[in-house]
């Protein structure tokens, strides 16, 4: 039956279903890449994937990343209104240099993380990553466009945190920083429904 009910808002309110099953809510250019918000088929996720033609990185600025998701959240969509969804997932970190910097830069001012052992001193990396991440200057710029459909973010899932040094940080103004910082890992925004 909710095949039927998706196949139907397919069919009359435009969604695209890649050959993977995920509907396309919303798709725009973020520089040579295309970032898209698709809803998974079996899962309560949505996901933002950022993909480029030629499989080279993506780097996707803060504009852009708010700008899919005012798109997805505007309006009444029919797989927005016929789902509840539990959770955003960014794929990996690493294609959004905003969140990247934002990310090693508090590390590395953070009297919590060891830059020279590359990991925080009490907690794990991370569970550390997800906490920066949970910081009201990240939630609140996602968060605004999901207000629209009364999504909130509760909280910040993480796994497979890469730790390196500042030249691993795309777009960083101070690559020359010293110690080790995290510089990537997957992420996952935990939303609650109004």
């Amino acid at each position: 039956m909710a095949f039927r009910i998706l196949l139907a808002s397919v069919l009359l309110f435009g969604a695209s279903i890649p050959a993977g099953g995920e509907a396309v809510i919303a798709s725009i250019p973020a520089g040579e890449c295309t970032l898209s918000l698709e809803a998974a088929e079996n899962w309560p996720t949505l996901r933002l994937r950022a993909s480029h033609p030629d499989y080279r990185p993506c780097f996707v600025d803060k504009a852009a990343m708010v700008e899919a998701l005012a798109q997805a959240f505007a309006g009444p969509h029919p797989v927005l209104a016929s789902r509840e969804f539990t959770s955003l997932a960014l794929g990996r970190l690493i294609d959004y240099p905003w969140l990247v910097r934002f990310l090693a830069l508090r590390a590395a001012q953070d009297p919590h993380w060891d830059a020279t052992a590359g990991k925080p001193r009490r907690v794990h990396v991370n569970r550390y990553v997800a906490d920066v991440l949970s910081s009201p200057e990240v939630v609140r710029e996602i968060e605004a466009p999901l207000r629209e459909q009364g999504y909130r973010i509760t909280g910040v899932s993480v796994e497979k945190v890469l730790v390196g040094g500042f030249e691993n940080v795309p777009q960083v103004e101070e690559p020359r920083r010293k110690g080790r910082i995290p510089f990537d890992a997957q992420a996952w925004f935990r939303l609650e429904q109004k």
